[in-house]
């Protein structure tokens, strides 16, 4: 093994005088999944355990982080001499929720509450770090995540207040599809495996569905692509503001907290727009069925069934009902997706 002083390229020191057989084995992390979702972040942590916090992050002054009291969804991150409540504190200080932004360019940052080490040690290599993406292929994108990997450079930020040095090997991209058709394929969710399958996932910022061959192949003509609930949200907002006579225009995280819990009630004053979501989610329904049949029209006859993921997959509940079994809502969608990436071989 060979012996190494760690310098972070970041420009950050490691504890003077601290060295490591590299890579010693009892610290090697082979594969960590991370799913950067515009609505919610979720990755399997150190211990094996789904880990799932809202999706938002908010940059804060050094007076306002010494004000900052822990939150079982929050995590505090401390990086490049800038400091980060990403989860439920960045919520409720008004930051930024992913949505709004580009959620691989924020990767690089997001992906920080991911990178932890066993217990009992503050510094991890990761072999190969999953993250998924809307498309795999776009280059912009590849890029923006690309930007993790630092193997053999170590780099060092802060994770709620305990320094940890890390290494990257290699950044996995994925389709945010793909593995939610492997593990339904493998978990027997399909009732005829041997045809075409599809998989529509549900989301805050898009809705994604594609169809895949039996081998896992993409289907290229049998991409659909939709707005998700920030979508419904804008539309949901507008109206609201209009017919109560807001001052302000709602924030649409808060809606679209709203529409999670199913209680339609917008601030503390519980103000009701159950029929303007009805209303809206009705088009955005129709909307959905109207693009799937035209752009599966050909497949339709040769496709198996379409299982739907994410945290909106209820948005759907209307088409799985007028399907029969064809159309099925997965078990636990929020949580599928991260869970079938971490069944996945590396």
């Amino acid at each position: 093994m060979k012996t190494e002083n760690i310098t972070p390229q970041n420009g950050h020191s490691y504890p003077s005088g601290y060295e490591l057989a590299y890579p010693p084995n009892e610290h090697i992390r082979s594969r960590v999944v991370f799913d950067g979702g515009n609505r919610f972040l979720k990755w399997v942590d150190a211990s094996g355990v789904v880990q799932c916090i809202p999706s938002c992050i908010k940059e804060c002054s050094e007076y306002q982080w010494k004000r900052l009291k822990p939150d079982p969804q929050t995590f505090l991150v401390e990086v490049d001499s800038k400091r980060y409540a990403i989860g439920k504190l960045a919520q409720d200080l008004g930051g930024d929720p992913t949505f709004q932004k580009d959620k691989c360019e924020l990767a690089e940052i997001l992906a920080l509450v991911a990178i932890e080490p066993i217990e009992g040690s503050d510094f991890v290599h990761i072999s190969q770090f999953a993250i998924a993406l809307p498309n795999s292929l776009n280059d912009a994108d590849l890029e923006a995540v690309k930007r993790l990997e630092n193997h053999p450079d170590y780099r060092v930020f802060k994770r709620n207040g305990i320094e940890i040095c890390y290494t990257i090997r290699s950044v996995e991209p994925l389709d945010e599809t793909y593995p939610a058709f492997l593990y339904a394929k493998s978990q027997d969710f399909f009732s005829f495996p041997d045809h075409k399958n599809a998989i529509w996932d549900i989301g805050g910022g898009t809705s994604i569905a594609r169809i895949y061959l039996p081998n896992g192949t993409l289907v290229e003509d049998g991409e659909v692509i939709l707005p998700g609930t920030k979508a419904l949200a804008q539309q949901v907002a507008v109206e609201l503001q209009h017919s109560t006579g807001m001052d302000y225009t709602p924030k649409l995280e808060h809606i679209m907290d709203a529409i999670q819990r199913s209680d339609f009630l917008y601030s503390t004053d519980h103000i009701d727009f159950s029929a303007i979501y009805q209303k809206v989610c009705e088009q955005w329904v129709e909307s959905a069925r109207s693009e799937i049949r035209s752009k599966w029209a050909e497949h339709l006859p040769e496709l198996g069934e379409v299982l739907i993921t994410g945290g909106s997959a209820h948005l759907a509940a209307p088409i799985c009902e007028a399907s029969g079994e064809r159309f099925k809502i997965a078990p636990n969608p929020q949580l599928f997706n991260i869970v079938a990436m971490a069944n996945m071989e590396a």
